[in-house]
């Protein structure tokens, strides 16, 4: 009821906008043609649940803080912890990265083609700059047919990388907690190769005590045209984030007392990381061939709020190479002629994590408790043959082959030596039909599977308390059915609707010791059954306006899961809420003026196995922005302006799963504001 009494609170509002758009066309929703990795053609041709965020539709007065503004609209994916930037944005797909401790896991990230998850499963958007995106790309549910290890989804983000004029951009925002971000952008074209570069400097005090930020972020990338099908891209990312402190979770008597209040030992012991990393890639496109290499380097320090062990220093390199042979035989244009299209590929990724605990003492650094060399190496080897059938048929089938090995070189040996060595490997098939209705209206069906492997943080997070590998953890495997109905009418109208049935195998759940509170451990569940609905209906009914709403149902319980003893079968998995949606209203007047209305609501949510008293209530959140585009013949400039929780509702934007003490909460901000001003200057 609550939900529906906000949808009808915002038809009363006008709503969000954008830069760099077509006004003249915005009663139409536009076609979209595919960049995932490995997809091409139109979404609504697609065998699978794909959802697709334009830049008109992101491109607007965002605080960027989080990618995750941009995602609270998307069907199946849930998303936590935007305000602990210690921890990093939380986001799942169908449950897959629900047990994160901190970053993402079980969803694979790409940002332009190159994998941003590591070979062992660990993502993070914290050297994402929010103001070049350009499209971000949703496919939900387990994909490892096509991607590998922890590809229980993917999240595809796309860049600005062409340029049509020389352009210069600065931007500045200021917000409560002292938040204060600044942005540049410039971009250029010299001949047939375009220069983009943009840089952002953002600050905050967090609303929590000790939930400070600072982070600089800069991004430069040339793309050259060699012909239509044929482009090189070089990609050059840099991020230096010296602080991101962690309030921790408390307790719920804690949360009634001061929802602003940090856990004391999170205080006490300095709670927080420091990061910087620096990566390069190049792509080439050339008719029938992409392919791509990088490198990525991150150093990490961080104190977590214990004593022994309690001082990470890991230092990673990664680097991995991919190919990819396309060969066509159809025109999509004629849909009633036979043809197929091959893809056969390959790609090898290796991962080193050179892993250092310290003594905490307080927020300084003591002796060595640990000393550890962790590799992975990854080699995939894939099939993708998609068939144009006649009578409206179409067929998508993959097959994926993943050797994955894992090596554990124990420096620290006075306590014994503890290297070893796991090997993994696993064929992943898919298998994917569609069926065109009518013009526009689409039925499917699909068969995909996902494997997932313990992250080499997980594996060296032994309970038994020793270096090496823990043993006793195993990869948890998935396999997914769904049917959806998909399709736009008059142009106008634009709905998807998807049911899934997923039986998961060795769940990967996390849990904490009395001994290390605030250190999540890992370990398997027997069987798990996801039973979900994911719906969206996307309306232009009027020429500058637009509707969507998004509700998704999640069943996701443990089939079989003895745990300490007790059998919890039958119980819900923690961290889901059964029932989430959302709901925004849209406005752009060709005369300048934007603005967006949207509300989120999720339902009540478990926060422990076995789905005890201690639960996250179900709560509605309503956000606000506004801004006014005025030009000065090559100048643009645009205030806006945006309230976050408009209603001052009480929730929790991050939940500490399993925590020891009860201490699940992190209290989100109340009732904040943000505005600031972006200036752009055109050069003819």
């Amino acid at each position: 009821m609550r939900l529906l009494y906000i949808v009808s609170l915002i038809s009363l509002f006008p709503t969000l906008s954008v830069g760099q758009v077509d006004t003249s066309k915005l009663y139409e929703l536009p076609t979209v043609t595919l960049r995932v990795p490995r997809l091409s053609g139109d979404l609504l041709g697609q065998p699978m649940a794909i959802t697709s965020i334009e830049r008109s539709a992101i491109f607007a007065a965002q605080q960027q803080l989080s990618i995750n503004e941009y995602l609270n609209e998307v069907p199946g994916l849930f998303a936590l912890n935007p305000g602990n930037f210690a921890q990093d944005l939380r986001i799942s797909i169908r449950g897959f990265g629900a047990r994160a401790a901190f970053g993402i896991r079980g969803v694979k990230i790409f940002v332009d083609g190159v994998p941003e998850t590591t070979p062992d499963g660990q993502g993070q958007t914290d050297n994402l700059d929010l103001g070049i995106v350009d499209r971000i790309e949703i496919l939900r549910g387990p994909s490892s047919g096509l991607f590998g290890n922890a590809s229980g989804g993917v999240l595809s983000i796309a860049t600005e990388d062409k340029v049509t004029a020389p352009f210069f951009e600065a931007g500045a925002t200021f917000g409560d907690f002292k938040m204060q971000q600044y942005q540049v952008k410039a971009g250029f074209k010299s001949g047939r190769t375009h220069y983009i570069i943009h840089g952002t400097d953002t600050e905050t005090d967090g609303y929590r005590q000790n939930s400070g930020m600072k982070s600089t972020t800069v991004n430069a990338q040339a793309l050259h045209e060699f012909a239509k099908n044929s482009t090189f891209k070089v990609l050059v990312n840099y991020t230096d984030s010296p602080q991101a402190d962690d309030p921790g979770g408390i307790n719920e008597d804690a949360v009634l007392a001061d929802r602003r209040q940090a856990r004391d030992r999170n205080v006490s012991f300095q709670a927080g990381e420091a990061i910087d990393q620096f990566k390069i890639a190049a792509i080439l496109k050339h008719k029938k061939i992409n392919t791509n290499i990088f490198y990525s380097n991150r150093n990490f320090y961080g104190l977590l709020p214990f004593e022994n062990g309690g001082i990470i220093d890991l230092k990673r390199d990664y680097w991995g190479h991919s190919l990819q042979y396309n060969l066509a035989n159809f025109d999509p244009a004629k849909k009633d002629e036979f043809g197929h299209k091959l893809q056969v590929g390959y790609s090898f990724a290796q991962q080193a994590d050179q892993r250092e605990r310290f003594l905490n003492l307080m927020g300084t650094q003591g002796a060595t408790t640990f000393d550890q060399l962790e590799t992975f190496s990854n080699l995939g080897l894939y099939l993708l043959e998609e068939l144009q059938l006649t009578n409206g048929w179409s067929a998508m089938a993959s097959l994926r082959y993943d050797w994955n090995k894992l090596e554990a070189a124990d420096a620290f040996i006075s306590n014994g030596d503890d290297s070893g060595e796991i090997s993994l490997s696993t064929f992943n098939p898919s298998l994917g039909i569609n069926y065109l209705i009518s013009p526009g209206t689409h039925f499917y069906t699909q068969f995909s599977t996902s494997f997932e492997t313990p992250t080499l943080n997980e594996l060296s997070n032994n309970p038994a308390g020793q270096g090496g590998f823990n043993d006793e953890l195993s990869a948890q495997k998935a396999r997914n059915l769904e049917i959806g109905l998909k399709g736009v009418l008059d142009g106008k109208l634009q709905y998807d609707l998807a049911y899934f049935f997923i039986r998961t195998q060795d769940e990967i759940v996390s849990f904490e010791l009395e001994d290390f509170p605030g250190r999540d451990f890992f370990r398997n569940a027997g069987e798990t059954i996801r039973n979900g609905l994911e719906s969206q209906i996307k309306y232009a009914f009027a020429k500058n306006w637009r509707f969507n709403l998004a509700y998704t149902y999640s069943d996701f319980y443990y089939d079989s899961y003895i745990s300490g003893g007790d059998d919890l079968s039958g119980t819900q998995l923690p961290g889901i809420p059964k029932h989430f949606g959302s709901a925004s209203l849209r406005y752009i007047n060709p005369a300048g003026f934007f603005a967006r209305l949207q509300t989120r609501m999720v339902g009540v949510t478990y926060v422990a196995d076995g789905n005890s008293l201690d639960r996250e209530p179900q709560y509605t959140v309503l956000n606000l922005n506004l801004g006014y585009k005025v030009k000065f013949g090559d100048w643009s400039i645009v205030p806006f302006f945006g309230i976050n929780n408009l209603t001052d509702e009480a929730y929790s934007d991050n939940l500490r799963i399993n925590a020891f003490g009860r201490r699940f909460y992190e209290p989100a901000p109340g009732r904040n504001v943000y505005g600031g001003i972006r200036v752009r200057r055109v050069f003819p």
